[in-house]
């Protein structure tokens, strides 16, 4: 079966894969497997291993495909997760849940003989709140006598540095660390972590760090390389010495990097708007928001992007009332985004989360822009535009751009017309602040279906995709 409507689009991160490129389609992943890679391939979909990741949860589930492509008679195929977020858009939480993931995936591919020799945090999809490592092509065949992890050094890059350092408090630093495109070197780490390393001992530390993991994977090499770099009478004693498993520091100690990486609290100063929805009960359980999640409900809509979400309260609504089938829950408050993430473990109710500016997000100069990723049927945007039209002087229509780049067919969009009241006082609002010039902003995006006062300072205008008159 070759597919021709629509054509497979090639992933914009799978680019240096020897395991084949991967493609999309509307509902799967494909993995075009070249003949160099076919019989590893086939060998490791067939040891069952695939099979076990994903009845843990840990991988989208594996099968030969039906479907030919280019260059390759042996196609791979995954459902396709409807939503992707990259590792910038990740919380504290969602980052240490991926970093846990990558160990008990590699922990399970030991006992079927393999291990990851890949890790980075482009090779994990969240799932609702759950990571699914899906990066198939990175599972290789465990090394006869190997003690150590081949990936060990880029799981330390990825996923412990960042977490330190955002552990320590520096969210900012660490949340672009794991968006660039290479990742932080032992040397930078080693500043961060000891200062007296800035008096030129950084390099050195570089060096000893670069050796130390190479060290580790000795027992990897070929005798007959490591026996063409000793002195003949040092020959068979290093081979008896490494394959005796004697040397020190070979073993990986698995619960111990566990540890090491995972068992360290949030810590750090949050933003002030972090808990701003405070309790949920008291949060939720108004008249405005039972209105606004009846309007979405009678939508019809499959799935809904909050953007300024907070904690994800509203979303949680829209989940349990049955409202929409797929929520996500977006802020730029981090630590918010982390709760909202961590009540969706406990809750069990799949709601998405993501930490994202909509306005102005932080993009990947590899990867596709959030807008194309996590747009939904509909955007709901409750109380941010008075924050963006009159503290950051947002012009109205970026504002609208930008909640309709989200949606296909649905928007709804709370107007303050008190401004940045808060319950007792505001500033000055300017002449041309007032319902009547939003609403007609409003309708040169969307068509407008409902327009209506909810509270005192929250107006709800809601409209379909493609601007057209009030009605």
């Amino acid at each position: 079966m070759a597919i021709d409507n629509p054509a497979p689009v090639r992933s914009p991160l799978s680019f240096a894969d020897e395991a084949g490129p991967v493609y999309f389609t509307a509902d799967r992943v494909l993995r075009a497997v070249p003949a160099d890679a076919e019989a590893r391939m086939r060998a490791l979909v067939e040891s069952g291993l695939p099979e076990v990741l994903a009845g843990k949860g840990l991988m989208p589930s594996t099968r030969v495909s039906a479907v030919r492509l280019p260059d390759s008679d042996y196609v791979i195929e995954h459902p396709r997760l409807p939503f992707v977020t990259y590792p910038y858009e990740w919380s504290y939480g969602m980052l240490r849940a991926a970093a846990a993931c990558v160990l008990e995936v590699n922990a399970v591919a030991n006992a079927f003989g393999y291990e990851l020799a890949d890790c980075h945090g482009y090779n994990v999809v969240f799932d609702g709140p759950h990571p699914r490592y899906v990066d198939l092509g990175s599972l290789a065949p465990l090394p006869a006598g190997a003690r150590d992890w081949a990936a060990l050094e880029t799981f330390v890059r990825s996923y412990e540095y960042p977490l330190k350092i955002w552990s320590d408090g520096g969210e900012f630093m660490a949340r672009r660390l794991v968006a660039a495109s290479e990742l932080m070197s032992h040397a930078d780490y080693g500043l961060y972590r000891w200062p007296w390393l800035r008096g030129g001992a950084a390099g050195y530390y570089q060096k000893w760090r670069h050796y130390w993991f190479r060290y580790r994977q000795i027992a990897r090499v070929p005798p007959e390389r490591v026996q063409g770099r000793l002195p003949p009478m040092l020959r068979g004693l290093a081979e008896r010495t490494i394959k005796s498993g004697i040397l020190p520091g070979q073993k990986m100690n698995l619960e111990r990097l566990r540890r090491r990486v995972l068992d360290r609290p949030r810590s750090g100063p949050e933003g002030s708007w972090s808990r701003y929805q405070g309790d949920a009960a008291s949060f939720v359980d108004t008249p405005r928001f039972k209105r606004v999640a009846e309007i979405v409900a009678g939508a019809g809509l499959d799935s809904v992007l909050e953007v300024a979400g907070n904690q994800g309260f509203f979303c949680d609504l829209l989940l349990s009332s049955g409202a929409v089938r797929e929520a996500i829950c977006t802020d730029y408050e981090e630590a918010a985004v982390d709760r909202a993430h961590a009540r969706s473990l406990r809750l069990g109710n799949g709601l998405r989360t993501a930490v994202l500016d909509f306005v102005h997000p932080m993009v990947s100069p590899f990867g596709e822009p959030p807008h194309e990723r996590l747009r939904c049927d509909g955007v709901v945007a409750l109380a941010v535009t008075h924050h963006l039209l009159l503290s950051q002087r947002v012009p109205v229509e970026r504002v609208f751009k930008c909640i309709a780049a989200y949606a296909r067919n649905f928007v709804a969009v709370e107007f303050m017309p008190l401004g940045l009241w808060d319950g007792t006082k505001a500033p000055p609002l300017p002449s041309w602040y007032n319902v009547e010039w939003f609403r007609a902003a409003f309708a040169r995006e969307f068509e407008i279906t409902h327009d209506e006062p909810l509270e005192v300072n929250r107006h709800l205008f809601c409209g379909r995709i493609g601007g057209g008159p009030a009605r």
